[in-house]
């Protein structure tokens, strides 16, 4: 079974898990999107929650500004009142604070290796033991996430160590949302899918050495090649033998 089969095999997996898992996700989290145009376009809303959205009060310390220069190199958003007023229409039912947004910014990766593997997380006996890398996540680190903002995705277990860069974001019918990127410094064009609703993130990275998939329940998780979750059976083939007829 070649790379390419793998990966879209991994990818039809996990968006099958995605809208099977969370088919009424809409109605407990809100989110909008980027079009491919790299505008953010947004889920249509009240003229009262928009309202809402727009007169949410930013609270700034005298540092906030050098401390978001210090933690985003983002462009499109320069300034931290620009990027706290993005989100806000994003998630208009939550009020963000500078510190808060901060202080996810600054974590270059949104997850950590664990040395535990939780009994919680939905997988077999046999998948705790396949190779998959256990990790820790923070969800929260993918929400404030932007056009134009890198991310660190540590792959130590699996030799590699990446960053993406977000291309665009856009929102899901069940409320929850996709960000779609790039791997920086790759001399070919290695895309990252990010999808997240309540409960669940899930992500497919395309690398040199193959394709790789994380899946966490809530801040649970696990990190795993295709090859790893689609091992082919050494005494079966696919291949269509000849008959004696």
């Amino acid at each position: 079974m070649n790379k390419l089969l793998l990966a879209v095999l991994a990818a039809g997996v996990l968006l099958a898990v995605y809208f099977a898992v969370l088919p009424n996700a809409g109605q407990q989290m809100s989110g909008d999107g980027v079009g491919a145009s790299g505008k953010i376009s947004r889920a249509p809303k009240t003229a009262a929650v928009v309202a809402d959205a727009q007169e949410k009060p930013v609270t700034m310390q005298n540092n906030d500004n050098e401390r978001y220069q210090a933690v985003s190199d983002n462009p499109q958003f320069p300034n931290l009142e620009q990027r706290i007023a993005e989100l806000n229409q994003l998630y208009p039912y939550r009020e963000f604070s500078a510190a808060e947004v901060l202080d996810l910014l600054a974590q270059s990766h949104a997850w950590e290796s664990s040395a535990d593997i939780p009994d919680s997380l939905p997988i077999t006996d046999e998948q705790r033991n396949d190779g998959r890398a256990f990790i820790e996540l923070n969800p929260e680190r993918f929400q404030v996430l932007l056009p134009g903002d890198t991310l660190e995705l540590p792959l130590e277990k699996l030799g590699m160590h990446l960053q993406m860069q977000v291309d665009s974001r856009e929102p899901l019918a069940n409320g929850g949302f996709t960000l779609h990127g790039h791997l920086v410094g790759s001399d070919e064009i290695m895309r990252v899918t990010i999808t997240q609703g309540p409960g669940l993130s899930l992500a497919g990275i395309d690398t040199p050495q193959g394709h790789i998939v994380m899946q966490a329940n809530d801040t649970q998780g696990w990190i795993a090649s295709s090859e790893t979750l689609f091992k082919q059976d050494p005494h079966s083939t696919d291949i269509l033998l000849p008959t004696d007829e």
